[in-house]
């Protein structure tokens, strides 16, 4: 039989549907499978611990692909969680924020949602969060998104929505002591509690990320990584010695060199910055330089660069718009920066040479040789002209 072109235009149609439909149907089932399998274990955990069941059931989800992950199957870690100094057990290795990240490794899926409640209960970044109704699935949301568990700026609105989609929320109810009494806790009161501020919607920016360090009162996390704003007369040099850093390190974490200048509320990072920023886009505004915006996104300049298909040293007329977390298709309008190069700046590889001896040569470390140059790998010809100044 030959079929006419309409009807093989509507077969066609119906086969994209069901494929659709087949996947979207075994993803859920997955989701239905995950619950299943992990509910009385997360309600287990929230008699033992208060953590409320849906939001280790919700964040189980997230977290692995509906038990799908990598870090799930290999690792039985199925809430992301990293080694930290305080992790003896085994670890796994993955590429997360930065290449190679350590993460925990369990024996069993039982472990990683054990360890996940103590995880919680034990950090006193995240003490604010018990001070919450046990049931308050919305405030415990936004409270691990305030107190930096998630570099994602929608994590709250996700972890919620997954919750709300399956329902997680009535297994709070079974994990209630029999004696519990509500108190409603009032918008004023969460925000008192855990520091959660509302998200801004003209930028989608989470306007406080704000979590004092028990050990150093000034020490906060913005994009989940540890920072302090510079105090009037403070050196890099002083910070790097009170929180036990090198000083080559600390400049590092910052894409500074010792050339840089700083000033007094200027956001230093102890720790490294990510491969994305705490947003998807920044509006570029008058005289802003990539180094700037680097450091108000928490994303190291490399990648930054990278993913706005630029050079080091290049900057970006006001107005355009640089993707913070993927690639974009175009290189963005650039200001016309004029640039005296002499040959004192560049050095021309011989048979030999290494990044390792040129960087020796020019006092400079191989990834500071490296950025100058945009060089990804280490590999060299004769005869290509590298920056050195």
């Amino acid at each position: 039989m030959i079929l006419t072109m309409k009807e093989r235009i509507c077969l066609l149609f119906l086969f994209l549907f069901v494929l659709k439909a087949s996947a979207q149907d075994t993803y859920q089932q997955r989701v239905i499978n995950y619950i299943t399998t992990y509910k009385a274990l997360a309600i287990e955990e929230m008699k033992r611990t208060g953590v409320p069941a849906s939001i280790t059931i919700g964040q189980g989800i997230i977290e692995t692909e509906a038990g799908r992950s990598a870090l799930a199957t290999i690792a039985n870690n199925h809430f992301g969680i990293k080694c930290h100094q305080d992790w003896k057990g085994e670890t796994y290795y993955f590429d997360d924020d930065a290449p190679n990240e350590c993460f925990r490794k369990y024996d069993s899926p039982n472990q990683s949602f054990k360890d996940h409640s103590n995880f919680l209960k034990g950090k006193q970044r995240y003490a604010c969060l018990f001070q919450l109704e046990k049931i308050d699935y919305k405030g415990w949301s936004k409270g691990l998104k305030a107190c930096g568990y998630a570099t994602n700026p929608r994590y709250a609105e996700i972890l919620i929505t997954a919750i709300e989609n399956n329902n997680l929320q009535q297994y709070d109810q079974l994990g209630l002591d029999p004696n519990y009494v509500e108190h409603k806790n009032s918008p004023d009161s969460i925000k008192a509690i855990c520091n959660i501020q509302n998200q801004d919607p003209e930028t989608d920016a989470i306007i406080s990320d704000l979590v004092s360090d028990p050990q150093h009162g000034r020490v906060y996390f913005f994009n989940n990584i540890k920072c302090i704003e510079l105090k009037q007369g403070e050196t890099l040099q002083k910070v790097a010695a009170e929180y036990e850093l090198g000083i080559k390190r600390l400049l590092k974490y910052n894409d500074m060199n010792s050339k840089t200048k700083t000033h007094p509320g200027d956001r230093i990072y102890l720790q490294p910055k990510h491969r994305n920023g705490d947003l998807a886009y920044h509006t570029v505004k008058e005289g802003e330089t990539m180094f700037e915006i680097s450091q108000m996104h928490g994303i190291q300049l490399l990648f930054l660069v990278e993913k706005n298909i630029m050079f080091i040293g290049n900057e970006v007329e006001a107005g355009e718009v640089l993707n913070l977390r993927s690639n974009r298709i175009s290189t963005p309008k650039l200001r016309s920066t004029p640039q005296i190069v002499s040959s004192e700046n560049i050095y021309v590889v011989k048979k030999g040479d290494t990044l390792y001896a040129i960087s020796k040569l020019y006092a400079l470390s191989v990834d500071e040789l490296k950025q100058l140059n945009n060089l990804r790998g280490d590999s060299l010809s004769v005869g290509d002209k590298l920056k050195v100044k």
